[in-house]
């Protein structure tokens, strides 16, 4: 699975990450840390933590004929007055981003509930997996956060038979969404390479 593209609700389809940054910036802050560490190698990899991790705010792009999967995220939801909760207008719009981009590419919509619920109305039947969260003993949702819901899309499906993921999200979260989302992949990549190489070795001993 490769995550390799941003889009989002409020400002539209994200920039290449760091696009706005020249490499002059990375020059600057990595001089500056050297001069305030006194040592050149800390400071090359601390500016390039810092390039990523805090000056970076748009999320890498692609074409969207690229995407196979889509995964959406929330953003909150709404209270009914009968006590449940709705998606809201935020993952409404959201939804309608997933559906789009869905009809175009033909792939189907990965999403928190509040995402898939509004998306699965739009979409034929078996196109939307809606991920919900674990309840507590009072039949009450348990926060569900970015981690946790990358990790059940994991438990469901081999990471790489998704393709190339198309990361749906309010526009504040994509680039955190997209490099969380890398981090995770590139660590299941490793364990399941771990765990074929052990079985291998069983297997041959």
């Amino acid at each position: 699975m490769r995550v390799g593209v941003g889009v989002g609700v409020g400002a539209g389809v994200g920039a290449s990450a760091g696009a706005g940054r020249t490499m002059s910036d990375v020059e600057f802050v990595t001089r500056r840390l050297t001069a305030e560490l006194g040592d050149a190698a800390i400071a090359h990899e601390l500016a390039a933590i810092i390039e990523t991790d805090a000056l970076s705010w748009r999320a890498p792009t692609i074409e969207s004929a690229r995407i196979r999967t889509i995964v959406g995220f929330t953003f909150g939801n709404r209270m009914a007055p009968n006590g449940n909760r709705e998606p809201g207008p935020v993952n409404e719009a959201l939804a309608a981003i997933a559906v789009r981009l869905s009809r175009e590419t033909g792939a189907p919509v990965i999403a928190q509930w509040e995402v898939a619920e509004p998306a699965a109305a739009e979409l034929a039947a078996g196109v939307v997996t809606p991920i919900h969260p674990a309840r507590d003993a009072r039949g009450e949702p348990l926060y569900l956060g970015t981690l946790g819901v990358l990790e059940e899309i994991a438990r469901r499906n081999v990471p790489s038979a998704l393709g190339t993921v198309g990361i749906v999200a309010f526009s504040d979260h994509i680039a955190r969404l997209v490099e969380i989302a890398r981090r995770l992949v590139y660590l299941l990549h490793d364990v399941m390479l771990r765990v074929t190489e052990r079985r291998a070795a069983m297997l041959t001993s």
